[in-house]
């Protein structure tokens, strides 16, 4: 009966340590999110997004989801981390080629690194026919 006991204490002891463990995990990775009104349509992974309000927010040190007020998400692979000098203000970056306009990084207010989002094969495309591309900064909050 003893034996029973302690394994089961053990059993919690070591449930309570992994829930800690993944939750300082996601507490290391940052704000939630940034939500602002994109007033384009705009192409994200190859995917045509209307204007209207959208949330960029860390999954992970490599993960980034987007979503919408409908609840609609998309993940997308972070490229790359650029240094930068902390702002106290969030923004979302897009490239726009003529009318064409993709997701292009985020920054989060207060960090030194802001996030690079891959080139999707149908920017790369546009992107052989028009040069270089106009960047578009969108506060958010």
């Amino acid at each position: 009966m003893k034996i029973r006991y302690i394994s089961a204490i053990a059993g919690v002891l070591v449930l309570a340590a992994a829930i800690g463990a993944t939750s300082a995990t996601a507490q290391s990775v940052g704000p939630v999110g940034v939500k602002a009104d994109i007033p384009f349509e705009f192409y994200a992974n190859d995917k045509l997004y209307p204007a209207g309000t959208y949330t960029l927010s860390k999954v992970n040190q490599e993960t980034l989801r987007l979503h919408d007020s409908q609840g609609r998400s998309l993940f997308i692979q972070i490229a790359a981390r650029d240094t930068v000098n902390p702002e106290d203000r969030n923004w979302i970056v897009f490239h726009q080629y003529g009318n064409t306009t993709f997701v292009a990084g985020a920054y989060w207010s207060g960090s030194s690194v802001s996030l690079r989002l891959p080139e999707s094969r149908a920017e790369r495309e546009v992107a052989k026919r028009v040069q270089p591309p106009n960047p578009i900064t969108i506060a958010a909050r």
